[in-house]
């Protein structure tokens, strides 16, 4: 099959991460529309270009109002609100079915095999390809991660799937292609990182954007350490454990990603002012924003006091996971926690993370800085009563937050909500930051019975925050240890697949999700009523660990490929 024009060299493709990398005498030369497969192969630049697009394919939620998909709004962490997100709350309810998975997931599958097609185009087409030996080799292994990215996508969503490292004819009505097993893909996804590290750069020597060594490596120690998981691995063979932490504790050693300091603030990890943690990241301009230039972060998690749309708000659930400054739970005995005064001398990682009743945030409208006031009258008062900016009786109710907390993580604090230029979020996308793999490695070693080597690397992400140690050993350590990733990685689209790959989905997903009522009374007195429910819908079934495949892939493939356990139909 020849391609006679390859229509998706953009503008637009170039500008992922901020690259773009076509020269003012290669646009003279000839329209970005028209050139035909023979130039794009063997011209290092329109090849580059190629490249450039296809890292397209690895999405991040802070796109247009149909693409936001922060996946902790599929978990005891958050709750998602307004019609948009009917989908998210199909799969909290339990209601998936064959066809409606991808609704939910953004049409997973098929963004997946589009840019795994673009790939297997790559490798096909620069066979003897004249380019520069070391171009094409950097650019080969940028290729083989993108690929490796996608089946962990692929893998995470859906279990085995086919494994496809060739093209196949634009328009072909049939596919006949069957499943590999999980198994499978987890070892083709090492491979290719394998593959990926002899030929990428590193930190030091690539643009920012591109992968790189240390980028593959955390690819391959999360991808080790899911199929180590329960999940993945019924019988617990100790062997993959072994793996997972070899692997992690390699991306733990890499140089030139400290795990920050005491002191240092973990919020601005998020809001783009430091880098020292992230290994790969999706970055953002003024030129290539969130959304296209209006529909960013700030718009979906600020309050309707702040401008915003409230769209995913933290859960009580999650809000009780943050111990106190003592390394108590507040559910605890001896946490000092008073139920009406719930937000002081919390894990510091709280109040950079969540907004809740009181917390100081800069005006995005009015300039300056001001409380945030979830708070209401008591009921029955006279009708005129102030209430509280960010409440359901604030401005636009209807964006205002149901549980009575809203996200900070991620926000650009005082730009304002829907606005592009000066005022457009920035804040980075991250796939990868080193902590992520202190907290695998620590798995790992609990898995394997070596408790004090878990506590150690546990310690080390609590210390740089001021937390006290943690102490415990066998069961306790595990439960431990999932509080720390909890809460060390909220909003970063992890507890989703963790609440999956450990199999506590019913333990997470099978209660209420329940927020907080604040009530200010003429005296300003404020009372926090924590039996309120933000979403008494939710519904746990085990087919639920895993998507189902889409229905109208296994018609095309003449039924070769199976459908995960309880979609079989609709």
């Amino acid at each position: 099959m020849k391609i006679k024009k390859l229509l998706y060299i953009s503008l637009a493709a170039l500008v992922w991460m901020g690259i773009a990398s076509c020269s003012d005498d290669i646009l003279d030369q000839k329209p970005l529309d028209s050139f035909s497969e023979v130039d794009v192969f063997v011209d290092k630049a329109l090849l580059t270009d190629f490249v450039n697009g296809t890292y397209r394919g690895i999405r991040h939620p802070f796109a247009e109002e149909n693409t936001f998909l922060l996946l902790d709004a599929m978990t005891d962490n958050a709750y998602s609100q307004h019609g948009g997100q009917q989908a998210l709350r199909n799969y909290t309810q339990g209601l998936m079915t064959r066809d409606n998975g991808e609704s939910a997931n953004l049409g997973t599958w098929n963004n997946a095999y589009t840019y795994i097609r673009r790939v297997n185009l790559f490798f096909e087409k620069t066979v003897n390809s004249p380019v520069e030996a070391a171009a094409l080799t950097q650019l080969s292994g940028e290729m083989q991660f993108v690929r490796a990215y996608l089946y962990l996508e692929l893998l995470s969503w859906y279990g085995g799937v086919p494994i496809i490292t060739t093209t196949f004819d634009l328009g072909q009505a049939d596919y006949d292609v069957a499943r590999n097993s999980a198994e499978e893909v987890g070892a083709f996804i090492v491979s290719e990182c394998d593959a990926a590290v002899e030929k990428l750069g590193d930190v030091t020597t690539t643009p920012v954007g591109r992968a790189t060594k240390e980028a593959a490596l955390a690819l391959k120690a999360r991808t080790l350490l899911y199929m180590a998981s329960p999940l993945y691995n019924p019988n617990n063979e100790q062997s993959r454990w072994t793996a997972a932490r070899d692997a992690n504790r390699v991306v733990m050693d890499l140089p030139g990603f400290p795990i920050i300091t005491e002191g240092d603030q973990y919020g601005e990890i998020f809001n783009g002012r430091s880098n020292a943690e992230i290994i790969f990241a999706r970055r953002f301009t003024v030129n290539n924003p969130h959304g296209g230039g209006s529909w960013g972060v700030n718009l979906w998690l600020y309050s309707n006091g702040l401008g915003g749309w409230s769209n995913i708000t933290p859960t009580q659930n999650l809000v009780d996971s943050y111990e106190m400054t003592n390394g108590v739970l507040p559910a605890e005995t001896g946490s000092g926690y008073d139920p009406q005064n719930p937000y002081v001398n919390r894990d510091p990682r709280f109040a950079e993370s969540i907004l809740y009743n009181g917390a100081v945030i800069a005006d995005p409208i009015n300039g300056g800085t001001r409380e945030m006031q979830f708070w209401t009258a008591p009921e029955g008062s006279p009708e005129g009563t102030l209430q509280g900016k960010d409440s359901p009786q604030g401005p636009s109710g209807p964006n205002a937050s149901r549980t009575g907390y809203n996200f900070r993580k991620f926000l650009d604090e005082g730009k304002k909500a829907d606005a592009g230029g000066a005022d457009e979020n920035l804040s980075p996308w991250i796939y990868f930051r080193i902590t992520e793999f202190y907290l695998n490695y620590a798995e790992a070693q609990i898995a394997l019975n070596n408790d004090g080597e878990a506590r150690t690397a546990i310690n080390a992400v609590r210390h740089r925050v001021g937390m006290p140690d943690v102490n415990e050993s066998g069961d306790a350590l595990l439960e431990r240890y999932r509080n720390e990733r909890r809460v060390e990685l909220a909003l970063e689209n992890h507890r989703f697949f963790d609440i999956r790959r450990w199999k506590i989905g019913p333990d997470a997903l099978d209660k209420p999700a329940m927020g907080v009522k604040v009530t200010k009374d003429a005296g300003g007195d404020i009372t926090y009523d924590y039996s309120w429910v933000s979403d008494a819908t939710r519904n746990w079934e085990d087919k639920m660990y895993f998507f189902p495949i889409p229905y109208s892939e296994i018609q095309r493939s003449h039924d070769m490929l199976s459908q995960n356990p309880g979609y079989e139909t609709n």
